[in-house]
């Protein structure tokens, strides 16, 4: 409660309301987190696919890939179990996997060979700016997952980069995204 109690000057009703509204903020960002994550991963999935094959994650001959991408996706198969399949591990991978593939170390493969694909929704975005981007949410989504504090985040901000992002890659699924979000609700009811 140190970060909370800080903020309220020592006031401990004022801290625990504080930490309700942050909890509060927290869960209302699932909508559109998890709309990203599962909209990135598709949409990276079949960008790869398309230039390297059904079986570009599975195949560690099929994509140039990092060893640690690699090792991520390595990680990722033991949480399977036996029935091992391209789709469960596309979903088993961690979300800094797929924010890696647009990373720079990936500008001159990946990037310009497959990954570019997915961000055409918008006419396309700089790789830099894509990651730049992914990678601020990824931060932010693991304050949330960690349960830290975001009530000191620009709360409406953080949410429109990420409806934005997703409209990067489907104009549509970042509609339904933006309906179904509770987040400026939750923002402005108190």
């Amino acid at each position: 409660m140190s970060k909370y109690l800080a903020e309220t000057r020592g006031d401990l009703d004022a801290s625990i309301c504080l930490y309700e509204k942050n909890m509060l903020l927290s869960e209302s960002f699932y909508v559109s987190l998890q709309t990203l994550e599962v909209c990135l991963r598709n949409k990276l999935d079949a960008a790869m696919s398309q230039t390297y094959g059904a079986d570009w994650l599975m195949n560690s001959h099929a994509a140039p890939l990092s060893d640690f991408s690699r090792r991520l996706v390595n990680e990722a198969m033991p949480n399977i179990g036996s029935e091992l399949s391209h789709g469960k591990l596309v979903a088993e991978a961690k979300f800094a996997f797929w924010v890696g593939l647009v990373s720079k170390g990936y500008d001159q493969s990946l990037w310009r060979a497959a990954c570019y694909k997915a961000f055409l929704a918008e006419g396309g975005k700089k790789r830099s700016m894509v990651h730049g981007r992914l990678n601020s949410i990824r931060r932010f989504r693991n304050r949330i997952a960690h349960h830290e504090p975001i009530f000191h985040k620009d709360i409406e901000r953080q949410h429109a980069e990420i409806i934005e992002a997703i409209q990067w890659m489907c104009r549509g699924t970042a509609a339904w995204a933006q309906h179904h979000s509770r987040t400026l609700i939750v923002l402005n009811s108190s």
